[in-house]
């Protein structure tokens, strides 16, 4: 029995030696052009002892152990096919052996996870004095346009609203293809937005944007009513200058824009002494113009009949 005890104690390996393999336990495409898988590490390393990495897919080494960083691997354009399958297992190599993964294998349609959209913003349309609610435009941008330059993504956006002290009731506006929507008839009070966005026609939503806060207040805020009062003072003062600058002048300018038309006259002539009807003092003034011939004037002649014809 103690023979047997100690042969189990000599073939067991000490509680510190390398007892795990890594694990890929994540890839991600942000834009179906590159992608990126994380794996876990060894975490049972002895002390002092080190562990160099290795992925390999289809009988191929990774790419790019940098980009992504520590415990990554990242495939550039020029190393990533669209409905290709990738399979791929990462190995670890320590000075008592190398430990490999199972095998990870995935598409890259499969794995195509959006940016979080970012600058949500809202713009209250008619705050205020409604008893059937009030209109909010809430809009927001996807932080990398360039992802979306090329046509492999067409993005999709949900919305969700809640007021603040109801934790757990989300309001939904799903299946949104514009960056911005309008919400209807919201009561007075403390609301909490977020969104988030997908591929159209694959992948994974992305994680949420930062929550929003909005207020809705009851009545038009006072630093909206002073500007309001002051831009209604200053037409007024402004109606006032040109009703007491104009109005004065208007005979002056009615004359400048629509001046008397002058009557009809003879240059040299006194229209008094045409009214006056001297038949031969006209001609005689008449005269001086050239080609002007005075009238020729004749007595009628009559004859006289006789009744008894």
């Amino acid at each position: 029995c103690r023979a047997f005890i100690v042969l189990i104690c000599a073939s067991s390996p000490p509680t510190s030696a390398v007892t795990a393999t890594p694990h890929i336990y994540n890839c991600r495409s942000p834009n179906m052009e590159d992608f990126t898988c994380w794996w876990h590490p060894l975490d049972n390393l002895t002390e002092g002892e080190e562990a160099a990495y290795v992925l390999t897919y289809s009988k191929e080494f990774c790419p790019d152990y940098v980009t992504a960083g520590p415990n990554s691997c990242h495939f550039d354009s020029s190393h990533t096919s669209v409905w290709k399958m990738y399979c791929m297992a990462v190995t670890a190599i320590t000075a008592r052996g190398n430990f490999t993964s199972q095998e990870h294998c995935l598409d890259v349609a499969d794995i195509v996870q959006t940016e979080a959209p970012v600058n949500l913003a809202y713009t209250l349309t008619d705050a205020g004095g409604d008893e059937m609610g009030h209109n909010v435009q809430l809009s927001w941008t996807y932080p990398v346009p360039s992802h979306l330059k090329y046509g492999w993504i067409t993005l999709v956006y949900e919305l969700q609203y809640r007021r603040a002290n109801e934790h757990d009731k989300w309001k939904a506006k799903q299946s949104l293809r514009e960056p911005h929507v309008k919400l209807l008839g919201l009561p007075v009070g403390d609301y909490v937005i977020r969104v988030r966005c997908r591929s159209h026609n694959y992948g994974l939503w992305s994680k949420w944007s930062a929550t929003l806060q909005m207020s809705i207040p009851s009545r038009v805020p006072a630093g909206k009513l002073l500007v309001l009062i002051l831009v209604t003072g200053v037409g007024v003062v402004a109606l006032l200058v040109i009703a007491f600058g104009v109005l004065p002048q208007s005979r002056r300018f009615k004359e400048y824009f629509l001046p008397q038309i002058p009557k009809p006259r003879i240059i040299g002539i006194d229209p008094l002494f045409l009214k006056k009807g001297n038949l031969e003092e006209v001609n005689r003034h008449f005269s001086n113009f050239h080609s002007y011939k005075p009238p020729s004037y004749s007595e009628e002649v009559w004859d006289e009949v006789s009744a008894d014809r």
